[in-house]
């Protein structure tokens, strides 16, 4: 009788296992991206929720031109670019935006994988994504016309001075600072005229020029580059920052998150402190501030603006948002 109660437990528990097996299994899916006869794109309409991510394999020739887009509801939904044979990411959205375009190095199946950050998977959110795939049978090179002047300003694409200061903005106007180098890109802060920024590279996004910049307070993200002018002195220091309320413990150090996450992660946060969609929140890039890294935002409401501060300490560890 006994023999058999313990063979029944073991049967159930490799039941158990098996399913907790295919459970996981569910929580990634792959596909296989192909175009339409004649077509050289696709667009891809999906969801995930919580932990799933979706990758999608595409085969490419070394030369060729790829360039990839996610336009999401979530603004911790990202994409992550794998080459062929790599184990590290060729491109990484939540780092560099959720746009990019590149030579293809090497002939293979490369990946895309779409998924949730941490913040919103641990909260079962949902993201619903149009991912836009484009592949140019031939990569164009970029030469300058006989004759033509050198560039000047914004106009290269590598170089440049240390320093740009914004110029050629309509009265009152302000340049908007996004997320990655596109007009669709969400928006993380703005700059007026004649503020000086540090230039971080420019980058070519079809027909416009962007250039990544960040300003004395740490915000970190994409201009459009006909606005910038090369500047002589750099930005004026930072205003100090309160340090954060004692009344809010910190979580644990498994939390810790990474400097260019840290605006992603705070928004997440924000939204479930005030009960705001993430894609109405704006979280600026993160800075240090003393033995403290800060990324402060705001959110549109029907009681006005509310701005809030997320405190994160030196290794990541999350603190606290008021």
């Amino acid at each position: 009788m006994r023999l058999k109660w313990k063979l029944g437990l073991a049967t159930f528990l490799a039941a158990v296992v098996s399913l907790m097996g295919l459970s996981l299994a569910q929580d990634t899916r792959t596909e296989t991206v192909k175009f339409k006869r004649g077509a050289s794109s696709t667009s891809i309409e999906d969801s995930i929720t919580g932990y799933e991510s979706v990758s999608y394999l595409l085969g490419v020739t070394a030369g060729q031109r790829m360039s990839v887009e996610l336009d999401t509801d979530n603004t911790s939904n990202y994409f992550n670019i794998t080459a062929p044979g790599a184990s590290e990411a060729l491109y990484n959205g939540s780092i560099d935006g959720n746009s990019t375009s590149f030579v293809i190095p090497s002939s293979g199946n490369y990946k895309i994988d779409v998924y949730l950050m941490r913040n919103a998977a641990r909260r079962g959110e949902a993201a619903n994504y149009d991912l836009t795939i484009s592949v140019e049978a031939k990569a164009a090179a970029s030469q300058p016309a006989p004759g033509k002047p050198a560039p000047d300003f914004a106009d290269g694409l590598a170089g440049g001075p240390d320093y740009w200061q914004v110029h050629g903005l309509t009265r009152g106007d302000t340049l908007n600072v996004r997320a990655s180098a596109s007009s669709g890109a969400s928006v993380l802060g703005v700059l007026d005229e004649g503020d000086v920024i540090r230039n971080l590279g420019c980058k070519m996004n079809g027909s416009t020029r962007w250039c990544r910049v960040e300003d004395q307070t740490g915000l970190n993200g994409w201009v459009a580059g006909k606005y910038l002018h090369e500047s002589t002195r750099a930005p004026s220091p930072s205003r100090p920052v309160a340090p954060p309320p004692a009344s809010q413990p910190p979580v644990g150090s498994a939390d810790g998150v990474p400097v260019a996450m840290m605006p992603r992660y705070c928004t997440g946060e924000a939204s479930a402190q005030f009960g705001v969609r993430p894609q109405d929140i704006i979280a600026n890039a993160a800075f240090k501030s003393g033995k403290l890294y800060v990324s402060q935002g705001w959110f549109d409401g029907s009681g006005g603006t509310t701005f809030f501060t997320c405190y994160f300490k030196a290794d990541g560890t999350f603190i606290a948002v008021n």
